[in-house]
This record gives C-alpha cells, sequence and structure tokens, in this order.
C-alpha cells in the first residue's frame, strides 16, 4: 500500500496498524515502525502528526523501531502505565497511559540520541531558509523552541526543534521536522505567536510539567529532504527581566560548546571531528541572552543579516 498522509487514513485501520506493530511513519531522515495499543496516541497522531507520510503496512526497514507499551502486565490493567521500548533499553520512567503521546515523543528523541550513526547529532533546533541554516543549541529552559517557532514565522523552515542532524561527508544539516515541543510559560507565547489552531492540547502534570506540541507545516515536511548548509549558530539563554545582549563567539569556543551538546561524537571519531570543524568554519556564532522574544529576533534578524541568510 503506497504511503499517504495520515489525515487520509482512517482512524480504525491507524489503531489496527498501531496494535499489530506495522506502522510506518516516513519523515525526513528516519523513517519509524510504531506500535502501540494506546487511543491516545492515535488521537495524537491525527492531530500532530496529520500532515506526515505514513503506511499501514512496512514498506521496507525502518531507521526506528518504538513500542509505547506498559512496562509489566500489571500496569496494562492496574494504574495503567506505558514506557518507550525501542528495543534497546532507555533511561525512560513510566507514565500515566494518557500520556502515551509524551512517551512515543521521548522515545523516537531518545531512539536518534543514541543510537544515530549516520549523522553528528546535536541537541539543537535547527531551521532554515533558501540561503543556509541555523543552528540553536541550548538545554531545557534556555528558549530554544520559542526561538525556533519564532524563526518558523519569519519564513524558515522547520529541520527539528530537538535535533542538528550533520552530514559527515559535507557540511550540511538534515530536515527532521516533527512537532516542536512546548514547555510552561512557552506554550502560551507560542499559541499566541502562530494561533491556537497550530498547537496541540496541553498534557498536564507530566515530569516535565505542562507540555505540549506545536504542529510542523506541510512545507516544511514536504521539503523534508532537502538540507542546507549552517551559517548561523545560536546559544540562547533565557532568563526572565534581562536586557538582551549577546557575545561573538571564536570558531574554538563554538566547536568546544558543540562538542558537549552532540551525543555521539565520541562514538564517531575522527569523521565527527570533521565535519564538525568544516560546519563552524563557514557559520558565525553568537551566545544571546535574553527576556523578550521580540527584542531577542531583532538581534538574532541583524546576525542572520550578516551571516547571508
Amino acid at each position: 500500500m503506497p504511503e499517504t498522509l495520515i489525515s487520509n487514513l482512517n482512524r480504525a485501520d491507524v489503531f489496527s496498524s498501531l496494535k499489530e506493530g506495522q506502522f510506518e511513519l516516513i519523515l525526513g531522515a528516519f523513517s519509524a515502525r510504531l506500535a502501540s495499543q494506546s487511543p491516545e496516541l492515535v488521537d495524537f497522531l491525527f492531530d500532530v502528526y496529520r500532515d506526515v507520510p505514513a503506511n499501514l503496512e512496512l514498506q521496507e526497514v525502518t531507521d526506528i523501531a518504538l513500542n509505547v507499551r506498559p512496562p509489566n502486565v500489571f500496569r496494562k490493567y492496574l494504574r495503567p502505565q506505558v514506557i518507550p521500548d525501542p528495543g534497546f533499553k532507555v533511561p525512560a520512567v513510566p507514565l500515566p497511559k494518557k500520556m502515551a503521546p509524551l512517551s512515543l515523543e521521548m522515545g523516537m528523541n531518545l531512539s536518534v540520541a543514541l543510537k544515530c550513526c549516520r549523522f553528528l547529532t546535536f541537541h539543537a533546533g535547527a531551521v532554515a531558509n533558501e540561503n543556509g541554516g541555523v543552528l540553536i543549541s541550548g538545554a531545557s529552559g534556555s528558549g530554544k523552541s520559542t526561538l525556533t517557532t519564532a524563526l518558523m514565522q519569519e519564513g524558515y523552515r522547520l529541520f527539528s526543534d530537538e535535533f542538528g542532524l550533520l552530514s559527515l561527508d559535507k557540511a550540511e544539516i538534515n530536515p527532521y521536522p516533527r512537532p516542536v515541543s512546548l514547555k510552561g510559560n512557552s506554550i502560551s507565547v507560542v499559541r499566541e505567536m502562530v494561533g491556537a489552531e497550530w498547537v496541540s492540547k496541553s498534557i498536564m502534570n507530566t515530569p516535565k510539567g505542562e507540555i505540549a506540541y506545536r504542529r510542523a507545516r506541510r512545507s516544511d515536511i514536504e521539503q523534508a529532504n532537502i538540507p542546507a548548509p549552517v551559517k548561523l549558530i545560536l546559544f540562547p539563554n533565557f532568563a526572565e527581566n534581562v536586557s538582551p545582549r549577546a557575545k561573538k563567539l571564536t570558531k574554538a569556543e563554538t566547536i568546544m560548546r558543540l562538542i558537549e551538546s552532540a551525543t555521539n561524537y565520541k562514538l564517531l571519531g575522527e569523521p565527527a571531528y570533521k565535519a564538525l570543524t568544516d560546519m563552524v568554519v563557514g557559520a558565525e556564532a553568537y551566545d544571546i541572552t535574553y527576556g523578550d522574544t521580540e527584542e531577542c529576533m531583532q538581534m538574532v534578524r541583524d546576525f542572520a543579516e550578516e551571516a547571508g541568510l
């Protein structure tokens, strides 16, 4: 059966395919085989992944095989819980069954972070326009997701909210446009920025508090096979009630900070170092501290113009 958009599939067929472990999600750099018995996961796929191509039967060997399942037989019936099971041990805590969408996202992130060897993988947001890409590296709470969304509103296409996927043979990042994960106060900021229809319902009382997802646009997904050279690298730091400020980083500083955010740098060794240095040589990098998204964006627009974006 040829792939089609999830929104064009039948819900009952999708649920049946998930229960049989045959549901194939095809998105940018990776394909994923998904299994689950969670109705909540079906609702999430039809909402947040509605424009993503999928198959109800496996067509090829997939990059990711993920089962969102109960941690044991007791938790299938007694205070039901789920965990992401990618076929190897992962540091994921069991979640209430209603949080199956969060378990899915965690499992897909861990699968890429811990098992991907085709790319040098950074924990970073990434966007691009026709002139090149922007890599946004930051820890949870740094404003990475909000800044990624703000750049999407400026006309950049979404590559990823979680991963900068750098090719090992050229200084290009590769798209993987899954939903943008939003936490806490960033949810209301993004809802106001993009419109409530683009943001999922919130999942409350998670281990990270309130979480919601900003859907990728169909145009982002349709261009998910087009890489881009990195022209600008940002290290944001959000802090309330601070005036915006920025520091331009040297090439050496940039390399060291990106090594810290790379999940597989030590595993890949010399090819990773060469790919990283090639990317950094062709890009400008800044450490940014800000307390207001629009004030930050004014700086980023200037940096992007200087970088030729």
